[in-house]
């Protein structure tokens, strides 16, 4: 999960960097790349409540999965500290689009009037500080309050499970 995690945020940086130089074609697919590497640790994260839950991990005290969910959108936080409480259902329904191949599904809570689940742009995370500014492009999440940076709901929760778990860090 982590490794998932690892390899989207170098895809999308590598993305950022060769989106001004001279090869628009090298340019457009390492932002497909991101793409999939998106979808991956999107899916990959999401679904690792399920494997910690079905290992039993002993920092769960045997929650179930739903409690689990529950627990997980009451601790996680941004990097300054402020509560981030939608991040976890955020990102399930990210991964849910993405499994069933409806990544312009107007069903999901969260996505905003275009329909976008996810999309690779210049536009600013506009919900909160995060993410890539200045023009430089990334992965958004379109959620009805706000753009999101995919980076940033991935990070958030996946140091929310690596602090609770005690698994390395990021």
């Amino acid at each position: 999960m982590l490794a998932s995690v690892r390899e989207f945020f170098g895809t999308e940086d590598l993305a950022a960097a060769l989106e001004t130089g001279p090869d628009a074609a090298t340019a457009r697919n390492a932002a497909y790349e991101a793409l999939r590497r998106s979808m991956v640790a999107a899916v990959f994260l999401h679904h690792f409540s399920e494997v910690a839950a079905n290992r039993k991990h002993p920092a769960l005290h045997g929650l179930g999965k739903l409690d689990l969910l529950k627990e997980l959108a009451a601790r996680t936080l941004a990097p300054d500290q402020s509560a981030r409480p939608d991040d976890g259902k955020i990102l399930g329904e990210v991964a849910d689009a993405i499994k069933h191949g409806e990544l312009t599904a107007h069903h999901i809570r969260h996505v905003a009037r275009n329909g976008r689940v996810i999309e690779w742009t210049h536009d600013p995370a506009s919900l909160f500080a995060e993410g890539s500014a200045n023009g430089v492009p990334q992965i958004i999440v379109a959620t009805g309050a706000g753009s999101r940076s995919l980076r940033a709901v991935l990070q958030n929760v996946c140091t929310t499970w690596s602090n609770w778990l005690g698994l390395a860090p990021l």
